[in-house]
């Protein structure tokens, strides 16, 4: 099978602009948080001629320490995406970096009006949306690309090739463990941060899985997918969900995923915890080992004793953007990396994960530290311990005869498949 040649850095829209002459339209649809990167990339591309900032889209954009400079700009501003549409305004890629709860419905609406969509990770919150997302992307003639950017990095699209190619043989089993604390800082910096539904009621289901470490769970289905746009599909899960923090929903859990394609997948994370410790992955196949020991470089170690070297998945997070822009630019360019339907593993896997008890740590067992300026960070010493051994033992947390751990809950998906 023939692999996919990324081309490198900004050349991929040259090519494009070279070819099509005139910068691509972007809509910015939310400005703060995350969305504060996409302005600064997109400003970046706009000075290079590669594209220009359309409009915003925020209601609370005057918040942003990004608006000050779009508003001497003269950039229109807008409360929804269905003011912009109704305006006189037009885009051909709408950035959406908005909460979780709003992705569905802002894609959806970007694509009914014409426009093509990279929308932030994690796709969605609930599977009905992740499913409306699918329809209104393959209805529509435009695309959307989910803003994962391990998948868009030459690292993972350079292991990819390989592994649809067939070259590390075929997968047995695939883990990834990020521990990522988190403050009160962190919680506190939205309405919704660690909730189950929003203010409103929207589903929102924010937690390690299915937003700081989202990228890592979604890069093992999507390393294993039979084609460049796929992702494998998961036929059941068994999930652990704990909480320390005083939040709505779980800050740590462990799961095993059986996948359609054979191989299982295991994944740890948690917030409520003091040593921080980068995503760190192995994925054992056949014929290789694929390690990727807290960032650096993926490696693949052979059982003939060759190794290969794919480089940083970490590198250009802005990839993805400028894949966008390039396909905006080039209606001949057809290359999907990331859509709605290989996001979609994620979105299942999360959804299970909520139907399983949440189960407080006991408060003994949780320490709150002082970070500082007001910040604390709530903590259960040895969590990174049980997660790490987990890991290299390939067992959970329940499977461990840890005390402090409950029993598993396991769900079958294969209804979803």
């Amino acid at each position: 099978m023939c692999a996919y040649a990324m081309p490198s850095g900004i050349e991929m829209i040259n090519r494009a602009k070279e070819k099509d002459g005139t910068p691509a339209r972007v809509l910015l649809v939310g400005v703060g948080g995350y969305g504060r990167v996409y302005v600064q990339a997109t400003r970046k591309l706009e000075s290079d001629g590669l594209a220009v900032i359309s409009a915003v889209v925020d209601p609370l954009a005057e918040n942003s320490p990004e608006w000050p400079a779009l508003a001497e700009a003269g950039v229109a501003l807008f409360k929804t995406v269905e003011e912009f549409v109704q305006s006189e305004n037009e885009a051909d890629l709408a950035v959406i970096s908005s909460p979780i709860a709003f992705h569905a419905d802002q894609a959806c609406a970007a694509l009914k009006a014409g426009m093509n969509v990279l929308c932030e990770k994690p796709l969605c919150a609930t599977v009905e949306d992740a499913r409306r997302m699918v329809q209104a992307s393959e209805n529509s003639g435009g695309f959307m690309e989910i803003g994962y950017q391990w998948s868009f990095s030459r690292a993972i699209q350079d292991l990819k090739s390989d592994v649809m190619a067939g070259r590390l043989g075929a997968p047995e089993r695939l883990k990834t463990w990020v521990s990522w604390p988190r403050g009160s800082n962190y919680y506190a910096r939205n309405t919704w941060a660690g909730r189950i539904r929003d203010g409103k009621g929207r589903s929102v289901f924010d937690s390690p899985a299915n937003n700081a470490a989202a990228h890592f769970l979604h890069n093992m289905f999507y390393v294993l997918g039979a084609s460049r746009s796929s992702a494998a599909k998961p036929v059941s899960i068994t999930a652990e969900c704990y909480r320390a923090n005083p939040i709505e929903n779980f800050d740590a859990a462990c799961c095993r995923v059986e996948t359609r394609e054979g191989a299982d997948v295991l994944f740890y994370t948690a917030h409520c915890v003091k040593k921080k410790m980068s995503p760190a992955f192995q994925f054992i196949f056949e014929d290789a080992t694929v390690d990727y020991p807290d960032s650096g470089e993926i490696v693949a170690r052979f059982k003939d004793g060759r190794q290969k070297s794919y480089g940083d998945p970490q590198q250009d997070r802005m990839r993805k953007l400028r894949h966008c822009i390039r396909r905006c630019q080039d209606p001949e360019t057809d290359t999907v990396i990331c859509g709605p339907r290989a996001a979609m593993s994620q979105t299942l896997c999360v959804n299970a994960m909520q139907a399983t008890p949440t189960h407080e740590f006991d408060p003994t067992m949780v320490k709150v530290e002082d970070q500082g300026d007001g910040v604390k960070l709530t903590h259960v010493p040895g969590l990174e311990d049980a997660m790490k051994e987990g890991f290299e033992r390939d067992l959970l947390f329940s499977e461990m005869n840890i005390p402090w751990a409950r029993q598993a809950r396991h769900i079958d998906l294969t209804a979803h498949l």
